[in-house]
């Protein structure tokens, strides 16, 4: 039931970071294109592709991971050794989003990042339900 819950949690708000963050890349791409911005003598042109680029592999890479968490949170069951890697990943990444954003951006980006980590590592390690078995009454048992 836990593992449930924490996976519809979790793909929503996947799902939403993963908005919150390609909005965010195509973002700085335009300004970084609007204003002709160079970063330590780079074409702005190099910038702003690698900000699309980001944009995209990040997006693809958190809706996968959107998608595996509803995946388990309709089956009811963990994720298979695929979806466990990607989850782990995902999980390892925003660790260390967390302890680099707590000294650059602050508290509340590193508390959003660890409720998000905190999210993937229920979803890898709570237990599955216990399957509906026959019921075995103790006056039956020889």
């Amino acid at each position: 039931m836990t593992r449930t819950v924490v996976a519809w949690i979790t793909g929503v708000v996947l799902f939403l970071e993963t908005f919150g963050l390609v909005l965010l890349c195509l973002t700085l791409g335009a300004v970084v294109d609007n204003q002709s911005m160079s970063l330590a003598g780079t074409d702005p042109d190099a910038v702003v592709t690698g900000s699309y680029v980001l944009a995209a592999v990040a997006g693809l890479f958190l809706c996968a991971c959107a998608v595996v968490a509803l995946r388990c949170a309709l089956r009811r069951r963990a994720p298979v050794r695929t979806g466990r890697v990607l989850l782990i990943v995902a999980a390892v990444t925003h660790g260390v989003l967390a302890a680099v954003s707590l000294a650059l951006l602050g508290p509340a980006v590193f508390l959003g990042l660890l409720l998000v980590l905190a999210l993937l590592v229920l979803i890898l390690v709570s237990p599955d339900a216990a399957p509906a078995g026959p019921e075995v009454s103790p006056s039956t048992t020889p």
